[in-house]
Parts: structure tokens; sequence; C-alpha cells
């Protein structure tokens, strides 16, 4: 039996997005094909604690430290490694078999907060993709649109070449979409809202992230002639993750008279508890702006809301937006549309079990154990992409530099850090 590690970026602890969440499925299903698994992450170790690992007796974990990976996985034959600790381990352990995992398509995501950070993050991000795509020898994505994306740049480091091509003309070994999962059974609901009001509908949001569209619902909102309650959730990691859209939001809503009557916001939940939310509300509506992130990245809130029942609005485009017409799994609207989404709530509102047949259909497509299976082909037997020390390149990342008006309001919100 082979013992792998599994690195994720996001500390493993009771509140967790969706990284996190994902790191700890594969520690607890990976064990169930004859896989032994290391979780490795940067919480500290009371955190992790506190999800009961240690009572699974095919888990170990243990605490990331920089500069010490080779000890702490000189036992493990293979690693699956996400974000910035997959550079620790590339440096760290250069003859490791290494899964990649591409699944959070972060570079793109990160332009949203150009206006806020500059460019120290894609000078950064795009470093750290030359380097893991020059090295890993297997990766993870979540969809077709993904694959697509990354072989491409796979290609521009030199993966895709011509001794890689003659020994696996798909590279189905170099790339495979392993994207989130559902599970095949929930647990006994837990109501975390109280109960309704008489014919109140909640519409839940989520978490505020740049690449949403939240202005276009509460235009469409303000048409809905039905009552309705709108939830967002605050997000568990503010010092890393700008909070401009959720403020403006706020802003907006408080001037509207609806922040705290008709607009709540509610804390993060446990990941545990996740699927106990989305079985309080009525509806997931979530609409986007057409964007490359849009493009490449598959909403994990709206996969758990399928596996919960609960129906699901958003707008064209991306890779849910083809699985949800696809399978006739949820309500599409177009993007930017104010009045058009106002008619598809209603829609989704008045019928919901309209969508559940393909619902349905949509999440048996995703159980975990279904999903899972590339990977579970690399963690049994992991291999080495040998041609990536022939062909391999890191090409240098260029930026120019930060405008001048930029890096004098960065300073000057430093200066006034300081004197609060």
């Amino acid at each position: 039996m082979t013992r792998i590690a599994l690195l994720s970026s996001e500390p493993i602890r009771p509140l967790m997005a969706g990284i996190g969440i994902r790191y700890l499925e594969f520690a607890r299903r990976l064990p169930a094909q004859g896989v032994e698994v290391v979780l490795i992450s940067p919480a500290a170790p009371e955190e992790t604690a506190a999800l009961g690992l240690a009572s699974v007796g095919t888990i170990e974990v243990r605490p990331f430290e920089r500069g010490r990976l080779a000890a702490i996985l000189g036992d493990c034959q293979a690693a699956v490694a996400q974000g910035q600790l997959a550079n620790d381990l590339v440096l760290e352990m250069p003859n490791l078999p290494v899964a990649i995992d591409l699944y959070d398509p972060w570079l793109i995501e990160n332009f949203a907060y150009h206006g806020t950070l500059g460019l120290d993050p894609y000078r950064n991000d795009h470093a750290t993709w030359v380097l893991q795509m020059s090295r890993g020898d297997f990766f993870l994505c979540s969809s077709e649109e993904q694959r697509t994306f990354y072989l491409g740049f796979l290609a521009a480091v030199g993966r895709v070449n011509p001794e890689r091509i003659a020994g696996d003309p798909d590279l189905a070994t170099l790339i495979a979409p392993v994207p989130f999962g559902v599970p095949d059974d929930l647990p006994p609901h837990r109501p975390i809202l109280p109960p309704r009001a008489t014919d109140e509908r909640r519409l839940l949001f989520g978490g505020l992230y740049d690449w949403y569209d939240p202005w276009t619902l509460l235009d469409a909102l303000a048409a809905l002639d039905r009552p309705w309650t709108l939830l967002l959730i605050r997000n568990p990691n503010p010092e890393s993750t700008p909070q401009r859209l959720f403020n403006e939001v706020e802003a907006r809503c408080r001037a509207l008279g609806w922040w705290g009557s008709r607009v709540l916001v509610h804390d993060w939940v446990p990941a545990e508890r996740r699927y106990d939310l989305l079985r309080d509300v009525d509806l997931l509506v979530a609409p986007h702006r057409p964007s490359l992130e849009t493009r490449l990245s598959l909403r994990t809130r709206f996969l758990d809301a399928l596996a919960a029942g609960c129906p699901v609005v958003t707008s064209e485009g991306g890779a849910m937006s083809r699985l949800l017409t696809k399978h006739r799994a949820g309500w599409i609207a177009p993007p930017g549309d104010a009045p058009a989404l106002e008619r598809t709530l209603a829609e989704a509102l008045d019928a919901p079990a309209g969508r559940q047949a393909g619902a349905r259909e949509l999440v048996a497509a995703f159980h975990w154990d279904r999903v899972l299976a590339p990977l579970v082909r690399f963690c049994r037997e992991p291999w080495r992409d040998e041609t990536k020390d022939r062909f391999g390149q890191r090409p240098a990342t260029v930026a120019p530099p930060d405008r001048l008006a930029f890096r004098l309001r960065r300073k000057l919100r430093v200066w006034r850090g300081r004197l609060a």
C-alpha cells in the first residue's frame, strides 16, 4: 500500500473554504481506495485535532514546516500538493513524484484584486505556476475548460513535447479533471437558521468575491414581487481576501434600507455544517460577470447546493453554467440582465421541483468515488514524468513596476496604519 502526502495551502480546521474541504475529503476517501494518507497543512495541531481525524486509523496528520519537508515526508512514496506549499515541495524534494492540484485558478482570480494589491500577486502567482508546471509529474484540474487552458501553459514550459505525446497521445497521464465531489449520502439535517417567517423565501448568495455580480441581483430583487431575504456569508479570511465588494454591497443595501432586515449576514459555517445551511434556504443564487475566471472556475457552492437539494440560479457562461444547462439542473439568466434575472428567480421560487431530476443526474456524475478515479490511479502507482528533465523550462516572469500613483497610495495606507 502506498503512502501519499496531501499538502493543502489552506489550513485544515473546522472553518474552511473550498480548498481545505477538498483536501479533507481527499484524506477521508483515499484510504478506502487502498492508499495511506498523510495530511499536511499550515494549521496549528489543535485546530486540525478539532476535526477528530485521529480516530481514523488510515489518516495521519502532520504540521507543515518550511525547510523540513524531506524529514516530514521521508516515508511517503508521492505527494499531492496545492497552492504555495507545492513550491516548497518541488524545491525541497525534487525526486518525489508529485501531483500538482490546479483546481483553483488563483493566478486568474487574483487579477480581480490588482487595483487593491498591485502587481506583486501577479509576479508571485505567475512565477509559482511556471515553477510548478515545469516540475510536477501529474496535474489535476476541475473541468475540460480548465484542462484546455492548462495544456496551453504546460506547452509553454515544455511539458507538452514529442516524447510525451508519443507515449500518451491524449496526455491523460499528464493532466486530468478531478473536480470537487459530493457525498453519496448527506448527514441528517440540523438546522442552522431560525424558522422562516410566514411566506418568507430565503435566498443564499454565500461569500462575496470580486468576480461575482451582486449588483444585477440587487436590481432584480428590487423588482421581485415576492417576500424575500438575501443571506450573505462573511469571509473567514478577511486579512488575506480584499473585502471591497462586500463593503460596497453593504453600503448600497444600507442606502436602500435593506441591511439587517432584507439582507442579512451570517458567519462562515463549519465545513461539516455547510449542507445544513443549504437545506435551510430556498434558493442559491450567485450571478457572475463574463470573465476568464468565470470560464475556468467550477463553482463549488453550486455542487454542494445541488447535493443538498437546494435549487440554483446563476448566469450564463463557464463550466457550471454549461453543466446546469446540459442536465437541465438549474436556472440560467443572461449576465447583467436584471429583468431576466427577476423572471428567472420568480420561476425558480414558484416551481423549485422543476429541475430536481436533472439536478440528481448531475450530482450522480460528481460523487466523490467517481471524480477521484484519476487521482486514485496516480496514488496507487505514482509515476515521474521523465521528459520534464529534458524539456521542462522556467521562463522568467515579467511585469512592469506598479504605477507611481498606486505606490504613493500604498505608502499612505501603511503610514495611516502605523498611526492608528
